[in-house]
């Protein structure tokens, strides 16, 4: 009879034990990624980390705070701790978008939960005592995911963490740069759950500024990410709509028309195709190229490919050949072989390689302009995702391609009208000294951040003047190429656009007194181009009247003098991640920061100019500190903060002045 018992109760266990066990045999539903896992830190100092949750299509997980009935009866709540404390620990609340809430007929409570991809932000800080070297730390993810029917037993993930501490790090670096009283390690440990809740609009942490704070853009695209995978495409599409008014776009209008109207006359009746054949290489390059850079680069790779001087000086090069081949490159006196190579360029032949090529052309030369939205797919890239920034990626590129679909298309209905060929060299012309003017802004770009100091903005406007006279005196017949035919009369088209581009002649002129150019000043070297050009970080961060930190037009070169100059006199920080080669930022400062609503507002703060695009410090640290302290590679990034260095609210770029003030006035 025992025996028998005995068989029993054990036929029960196994039976049991296979009930039981059968859940954890299922995928758990939910996946991780942690970036960055390799942390170089001094000692006491703060990052931050970025977790990406994704959880399958049907299934949820819970929210950070614990929801329990009467009885103190619930769900699991998810859970991110990190240990050992002695090397690393939550430096505050985690951040998080919104959870979404229901009635859970389970526990019977109302629920928050998750679904989909969810990206949180975990500040941590290294201990006040760690040893110059490399530690381990683990953090700990605890969740449950549900269905419909049923919930799985919650499990912990662990994601192995490195933290080095470089040499010559010292814990006083440390206890200068984060003033806020260090906790012992008990205290952390048993405050470590606590910290964990839902932060979805609170940008104005109690962490001093060392605590890396997520931008307004990041949270924008974490929420829409949450929402599912048609509201983040929708937004893409939206973003690259509204790339297409960014300054970055429009030097190529002529380019795109002219080159398309070169093949035109080489390839009748092939216009849709090569139409579509640029669109897709624009896709495919936005794609393609700023994912593989990242992931082979980091995050920054691709803005750091498109400021590099050499690649704007090819694309200048570029520009320019195009422009010398539009004009008859026949009748310049150039080896055969050069003249070659330029018309191949130019498209001659029925090679797509040409159109590729300039579908590359344009994506590089946008890349600076979309960073607001490009860049956070980037930053993911880089850190080992891969779905949504690729998603992101292509509805972003398909719409900011589609314009230039159909001004690929313009010339060959053009070549369809009465008597195209005379009128059409004439389009050719203009189109050619377009480009030149183009060809400028790449040449500007390589001499600021190699500080050549030979185009001035007097300099640049002059050829700019130098394009339209010409322009003007072409269209009216004064002079003409060998492939024009002879201007009998004037007629009022004619004589219109002559008109146009003499205003324009006056225009610049202008500017050349001093004037402000509106649009036009995003393309040209900022007025203070003496003082960008200085080889000194201490002058190029300073104002253009002044180098005098106490000065109230002056801008101040360094985060560190900024806030101790803050701390001094109580007032807020304004910092301006800005670039040498950013047209978003010199649109920026040529028509919002003038503004007197503006200036008004900042001078009651302390200004800091921190540029990102030299190859050499402090600007390399400038932006490893957008990069680390704010997961952001976009420019411009405009940050406020509190005397003590907490951060009041972040803004990138926008033409809405009503917006900008609404952001300044968080400050005061």
């Amino acid at each position: 009879m025992k025996k028998t018992t005995l068989l029993v109760f054990l036929a029960l266990l196994l039976l049991s034990q296979h009930a039981f066990a059968a859940p954890l045999l299922v995928s758990k539903h939910i996946k991780f990624i942690v970036s960055p896992q390799n942390l170089t830190l001094k000692p006491g100092e703060q990052t931050m980390m970025k977790l990406t949750m994704s959880v399958d299509a049907g299934w949820y997980t819970y929210g950070l705070i614990p929801r329990t009935d009467k009885d103190g009866l619930g769900p699991q709540a998810t859970e991110i701790t990190i240990a050992p404390n002695s090397v690393l620990a939550l430096a505050g609340k985690v951040k998080a978008p919104k959870p979404k809430q229901k009635f859970d007929q389970g526990f019977q409570i109302e629920i928050d939960y998750y679904e989909g991809d969810v990206t949180l932000m975990i500040p941590v800080k290294a201990a006040s005592n760690l040893a110059v070297g490399k530690h381990k730390a683990t953090l700990t993810i605890t969740s449950m995911t549900c269905d419909s029917e049923r919930c799985l037993p919650p499990t912990d993930d662990e994601i192995s963490l490195t933290v080095v501490v470089p040499e010559g790090a010292s814990m006083l670096a440390a206890a200068t740069a984060d003033t806020t009283a260090t906790q012992g390690t008990s205290e952390q440990a048993s405050s470590t759950k606590q910290s964990n809740d839902q932060a979805p609009n609170n940008q104005a942490s109690s962490t001093k500024q060392s605590s890396p704070q997520t931008t307004e853009s990041q949270t924008e695209i974490a929420q829409k990410r949450s929402e599912g995978i048609w509201a983040f495409l929708l937004f893409a599409m939206g973003a690259g709509a509204s790339a297409l008014l960014t300054p970055c776009v429009f030097p190529m209008v002529p380019i795109t028309v002219s080159f398309f109207t070169k093949r035109a006359e080489k390839q009748r009746g092939r216009g849709l195709r090569d139409s579509l054949v640029y669109a897709l290489g624009i896709v495919f390059t936005f794609t393609a190229l700023g994912f593989v850079l990242s992931l082979v680069f980091g995050a920054t790779g691709i803005g750091d490919f498109a400021a590099n001087p050499w690649v704007n000086i090819a694309l200048a090069l570029v520009f320019i050949l195009f422009a010398f081949n539009l004009f008859g490159a026949f009748e310049i006196p150039l080896p055969n072989m050069l003249l070659n190579r330029m018309n191949n360029a130019a498209g001659n032949g029925e090679s797509i390689g040409a159109v590729v090529l300039m579908a590359v052309t344009f994506s590089i030369t946008s890349f600076t302009c979309t960073v607001p939205f490009v860049g956070a797919a980037l930053i993911s890239a880089s850190s080992g995702e891969w779905f949504y920034p690729l998603v992101g990626m292509a509805g972003f590129s398909s719409v900011f391609a589609m314009p230039f679909v159909l001004l690929a298309l313009f010339p060959s209905a053009m070549q369809r009208l009465p008597k195209a060929g005379g009128w059409m060299n004439n389009v050719k012309v203009v189109m050619g000294f377009l480009e030149i003017a183009a060809a400028m802004k790449f040449i500007s770009n390589s001499d600021l951040v190699w500080a050549w100091g030979i185009l001035s903005r007097d300099v640049f406007l002059a050829v700019w003047i130098g394009c339209a006279i010409l322009i003007t005196l072409y269209v009216l017949g004064v002079f003409r190429f060998s492939h024009d035919s002879e201007i009998k009369s004037i007629g009022t088209p004619r004589a219109m656009i002559a008109l146009l581009f003499a205003s324009v002649t006056f225009y610049l002129i202008a500017g050349l007194m001093g004037k402000k150019l509106g649009e036009l000043d995003a393309f040209l070297p900022p007025m203070d181009y003496e003082r960008i050009m200085s080889k000194n970080p201490n002058d190029a961060g300073r104002s253009a009247t002044t180098n005098t930190p106490q000065a109230p037009e002056a801008w101040l070169p360094s985060y560190e003098e900024g806030l101790a100059e803050a701390k001094r006199t109580g007032k807020p920080v304004f910092i301006d991640f800005t670039g040498f080669t950013c047209t978003n930022c010199r649109w920026m400062e040529a028509n919002v920061f003038p503004a007197p609503e503006v200036q008004a507002l900042m001078r009651d703060m302390i200004k800091v100019q921190l540029f990102t695009d030299r190859k050499q410090d402090p600007y390399l640290s400038h932006k490893k500190r957008q990069l680390e302290q704010f997961g952001s590679i976009e420019l411009p990034l405009y940050v406020l903060l509190k005397p003590d260095g907490s951060v009041i609210a972040t803004k990138a770029f926008t033409r809405n002045r009503a917006e900008f003030l609404a952001f300044l006035q968080k400050a005061l």
